[in-house]
């Protein structure tokens, strides 16, 4: 009697454990194949920060048609090497100080929907313009500024410094773009452009972000 009171609870617990056994490891198993939620929202960011004095939905600079989200007319910009983002149909894109060219063209990288400039650094306190071309000739263009060098020098020291203290917390790329897009909508004014250009910057965006890209310029340019 006393043996088959001592073997009763060891079958039981065999039991148990033969029974949780294959279940744990499964459970780990789907937990690290859950990918990690990032802890913030691109979205937000940029509904929470529409066009100046435009408000929600507000339009955007149109040429021929086509609307310029970003930059502005006029805007101030810290990037020495901008982009330009539209809606609509451009046949070519160029950057020149004054007329436009055949070599307003050179050292742009032009991706879906999106331009980059890539050649020397454009100079500080200097106006440029963003030439647009619908059909074979030049349709109109966008004028923006480069910020002045003492105000582009400390917004420059400030994004090294986040860069650090993101890299130091372990941040992924798409996180320390995203801050330096927060730290860029943070200034007065918002410097829009280069925020939106850290959003087109990161090489494997999560899913958020790819969407940000294809429904942020319908947002900007959508008419009141």
């Amino acid at each position: 009697m006393n043996n088959y009171n001592w073997i009763l609870p060891s079958l039981l617990i065999s039991a148990i454990t033969a029974t949780l056994l294959p279940v744990l490891p499964n459970q780990v198993s789907h937990a690290e194949k859950r990918p990690a939620q990032p802890s913030f929202s691109w979205w937000n960011l940029f509904r929470r920060n529409p066009p100046v004095g435009r408000g929600k939905g507000a339009p955007r600079p149109i040429i021929n048609g086509v609307c310029i989200a970003a930059p502005d007319r006029g805007e101030t910009i810290w990037s020495d090497r901008p982009f330009i983002i539209w809606q609509g149909n451009l046949k070519k894109i160029g950057l020149s100080q004054g007329i436009p060219d055949a070599s307003a063209t050179d050292n742009i990288q032009i991706a879906q929907l999106y331009a980059t400039y890539s050649g020397k650094p454009l100079l500080p306190a200097q106006q440029y313009h963003w030439s647009v071309a619908i059909e074979n000739s030049w349709a109109g263009n966008i004028a923006f500024k480069i910020m002045e060098p003492q105000q582009r020098q400390r917004i420059t020291n400030d994004l090294q410094n986040l860069e650090q203290q993101e890299k130091a917390k372990g941040t992924s790329a798409e996180g320390i773009a995203f801050a330096k897009a927060e730290y860029f909508l943070a200034q007065k004014p918002p410097l829009r452009s280069d925020a939106l250009q850290q959003a087109y910057s990161v090489d494997k965006p999560s899913p958020e972000l790819v969407k940000i890209r294809e429904e942020i310029v319908k947002d900007f340019c959508k008419p009141n």
